[in-house]
């Protein structure tokens, strides 16, 4: 994998890891009583929107590696 789609690839799963942190201190679930994100809806559809950007994030970089693969496979030049 190129530098550019495993960079995208890496940033979209954390994203999502944060995203679902973000969600589970909205839930009550993970993280202090003391922490403003605990037991806060809001964080709940902050964190779902996070997840989303990281899902993006992660198949933007997978079709970049694809489509970069393909393109080696094209030319001939790929390895077995």
């Amino acid at each position: 994998m190129k530098p550019v789609p495993l960079l995208l690839a890496l940033v979209g799963v954390l994203l999502v890891l944060a995203g679902l942190v973000f969600v589970l201190q909205g839930m009550g679930i993970v993280g202090p009583d003391s922490s403003f994100m605990f037991n806060n809806p809001t964080w709940i559809y902050q964190g779902v929107a996070v997840i989303a950007l990281g899902i993006v994030a992660l198949g933007g970089g997978l079709f970049l590696s694809r489509k970069q693969k393909a393109r080696k496979t094209q030319d001939g030049t790929a390895t077995q």
